[in-house]
């Protein structure tokens, strides 16, 4: 047993010494290992920093020398002697000549095109000026007419003038034109300006008076700053109801020196149509007198300037008007004066049986006329209206007709524009104006009415002044029976 017990630690024994010695030698190896390793990094690392320390010192080098000859190149390069023999060796040839001064002109442009650039790039950027107009804002809504702001025109031609407004008419043509009249023919004389000008807001106005504000450099027309105009525009171009307005210096002229701006401002328009129509039909102070004329309505503007000029030069005139017009009218001349109730100016005019309208009773008897004059718009029958008139009698009708493109579809509008197009070129090879229609609109004009209004044989007839923050009611008054004469707008 003890025998036994003896062998077995012996054996336990020799098991802890060999393993002992196992371990032993281990760690010896792992040592030996280690200390191979550690010394192998140091002698990598000694060499990487000898390696590097190599590079450095070839690139410091190379970078003292490039800088060396940096040196003597420049020195060299700046010689003015060495620059001058360049030069000169440069220039000998005409084909490199040639393309440096192609390259120095070009860089001359290019250095004069930059410079204006950026000079137009940094300029003050200026709010366009605006100013108060009376304009129509739709062609639908009845309350289209407002005072708005819109931008102060500028001049398209040398001689355009510019004008300060004072007053302005406005005309029932301004009420037809705010509901659409003309305006498919406006849009395609607008399409083919030279100048955007956007269709609304629509200025309203055809006739106005003020002060000239500016003159183009090459108007020939001898207004000046300061003086006191009047001028009239045709309905198809932008009206005149507002603070500024430029104009042609054929439109305007000095205004008479007797009345003030809203009398002036009451005759450009409808004193022009009146003299188209009576030279039209050679009415004149030597041709007129003897003979009967009648003028329906003469409460209205055109219908005022006729009737004081046709009894001027010895006419014996007939005019109709309602009740309250009875002294105006007797005042402008007229020798007879067939009245109506305010109440039912209108309907006396015309009946369902027009055989027997008051109106048709009264001519009936008179005598027959040589002229009649139709100045509003009532639906006559010319036909019927020739019994009242002489053999060689006429009737002249003085309101604007109706515009027939108003109704084009769409091939009647490019015909129109091909048409449009077509007078706006002719009228530029031929160096003319286009004239669109309407009466005949000159300083020509102008001047006769004013030489009328300075020798008193003309009379203006203002019945209103309003504000133009009274447009709505200007308006109203304008389309009603009880207006008189001209109804004016005040900017001042």
């Amino acid at each position: 047993m003890d025998a036994a017990k003896q062998r077995v630690g012996d054996v336990v024994g020799a098991v802890k010494n060999n393993l002992s010695m196992a371990t032993e030698s281990g760690l010896r190896v792992v040592r030996q290992y280690s200390d191979e390793g550690r010394t192998l990094a140091l002698r990598t690392l000694s060499e990487a920093n000898s390696e590097a320390g190599t590079v450095v010192r070839n690139a410091w080098s190379s970078f003292i020398q490039l800088v060396q000859r940096l040196k003597t190149s420049a020195r060299e390069v700046l010689d003015p002697s060495v620059l001058y023999e360049e030069l000169r060796i440069f220039f000998r040839d005409e084909i490199a000549r040639n393309n440096a001064f192609a390259i120095l002109i070009g860089l001359g442009f290019g250095t004069t095109g930059g410079f204006m650039l950026g000079m137009w790039l940094a300029r003050p950027h200026l709010p366009t000026p605006i100013m108060k107009s009376i304009a129509s804002t739709s062609f639908r809504d009845p309350d289209n007419v407002v005072v708005c702001q819109t931008a102060v025109p500028q001049f398209q031609s040398a001689s355009d003038i510019l004008v300060r407004v004072r007053a302005a008419s406005l005309n029932r043509i301004d009420r037809r034109i705010a509901f659409g009249y003309g305006r498919t023919l406006r849009r395609m004389i607008r399409t083919y300006n030279s100048t955007y000008d956007p269709e609304l807001p629509l200025v309203l106005g055809r006739s106005c008076a003020g002060i000239v504000e500016a003159v183009g450099t090459g108007s020939k027309s001898g207004l000046e700053i300061g003086d006191e105009v009047w001028l009239a525009t045709h309905w198809y171009e932008p009206g005149v109801a507002s603070e500024f307005v430029v104009v042609p210096e054929t439109r305007v002229s000095r205004k008479p020196f007797l009345i003030g701006f809203e009398g002036a401002a009451s005759l450009p328009y409808s004193g022009s149509i009146a003299l188209n129509l009576l030279d039209e039909h050679n009415l004149t102070e030597h041709t007129c007198k003897g003979r009967q004329i009648l003028v329906q309505d003469a409460c209205s503007p055109v219908g005022c300037v006729i009737t004081q000029l046709v009894h001027k030069w010895g006419a014996h005139v007939t005019a109709t008007c309602h009740t309250r017009s009875v002294p105006v009218i007797n005042n402008l001349g007229a020798a007879d004066i067939i009245t109506f109730d305010n109440e039912h100016f209108r309907s006396n005019f015309i009946d369902v049986n027009v055989e027997k309208s008051n109106f048709i009773n009264e001519l009936t008897s008179r005598p027959k006329f040589h002229y009649i004059f139709l100045t509003t718009r009532l639906g006559y029958d010319y036909k019927f209206l020739e019994k009242f008139l002489t053999k060689d009698g006429v009737i002249v009708d003085a309101v604007e007709p109706e515009q027939s493109t108003d109704d084009y579809g769409v091939v009647g509008r490019f015909f129109l524009g091909t048409y449009v197009r077509c007078r706006k070129v002719a009228a530029v090879l031929f160096r003319t104006s286009v004239d669109w229609g309407g009466p005949h609109l000159c300083h020509f004009v102008l001047e006769r009415l004013a030489g009328f209004v300075n020798d008193e044989t003309l009379k203006t007839v203002v019945d209103r002044v309003y504000t133009p923050n009274e447009v709505e009611r200007a308006l109203e008054h304008i389309c009603s029976e009880k207006s008189i004469g001209s109804t004016i707008i005040s900017f001042r």
